[in-house]
């Protein structure tokens, strides 16, 4: 081999800087594992590499409502209300919990991988995501046992681009190490189940009670309803027939009394203040 040939086989120094940057910034999270700005450390580096407007860490459960561990502020761009309102039940509707809790993959998962057909139609994405997140979203699940998995979202004011997503998943292996790593350094034992998402309305009276009484599954297809799913898709969900999700709509609009789903949305919401 030629000394010229040498040359041009080796790496630019601007890159070597680069990665040797990188990897300094790295050993720098790995340090912070067990202090309390780890989650803002491991957002500043990303920072360096993509934009993104807000950012927030919290825990999906199996059956309570999730913990929020970390969030960008006010000068992020975030509504510290919104998340408040998240917490109290729109999480339900969320397309990222709905699939961390029906499929318990980790990985790196996009708006486009999770969100059902109507998503952009739903209460939901009117009243949450539009004012929140305003564009997309993209999501790293690090699945932590059968009834929880940690979470890191990233919300942007426009579109992830190829680049950006090629990024995110490079740095994928590497993050969700030091995400389960660090679950070890969060207090998740504390958390206590929540009311469930369709508990009655203080002071309802034994008939309202009765007639609000949906079952287990009609309970599961109105969440998959407001979150956007069509039939297909909330049968292809739950393994039953179209028909079935059909009857089951026929029936928890009866024992509510309504007709549409913004009146589903209204009660829905309504039970969750």
């Amino acid at each position: 081999m030629s000394e010229q040939d040498h040359h041009e086989r080796r790496p630019p120094r601007q890159t070597a800087l680069a990665a040797l940057g990188w990897h300094r910034a790295f050993a720098g999270l790995v340090e912070a594992l067990d202090r309390e700005a780890f989650w803002l450390a491991v957002v500043r580096l990303l920072e360096r590499h993509l934009d993104f407007n807000t950012w927030v860490a919290l825990v999906f459960f199996d059956h309570r409502p999730p913990r929020i561990l970390a969030e960008s502020d006010e000068d992020d761009g975030a509504d510290e209300t919104l998340f408040q309102d998240y917490q109290r039940g729109l999480y339900l509707l969320d397309p990222f919990y709905i699939d961390a809790k029906g499929r318990g993959r980790s990985g790196l998962y996009t708006l486009a991988d999770v969100a059902p057909q109507g998503f952009t139609r739903t209460e939901y994405y009117q009243r949450y995501f539009r004012r929140n997140i305003v564009a997309d979203e993209v999501q790293f699940n690090c699945v932590l046992d059968d009834e929880r998995t940690l979470c890191l979202s990233l919300g942007s004011v426009a579109p992830f681009d190829h680049d950006a997503l090629g990024l995110l998943a490079l740095v994928q292996p590497w993050l969700l190490a030091l995400m389960r790593q660090r679950s070890h350094f969060e207090a998740l034992e504390e958390d206590q189940p929540g009311p469930h998402p369709w508990h009655p309305r203080q002071g309802a009276t034994l008939a309202q009670d009765a007639q609000r009484a949906l079952t287990e599954r009609e309970r599961e297809v109105s969440q998959l309803m407001l979150a956007g799913c069509t039939t297909k898709e909330i049968a292809r969900h739950l393994a039953i027939s179209v028909e079935t999700v059909r009857a089951h709509k026929k029936h928890l609009y009866a024992k509510l009394g309504i007709n549409s789903q913004s009146e589903l949305f209204a009660l829905f919401w309504q039970d969750r203040r």
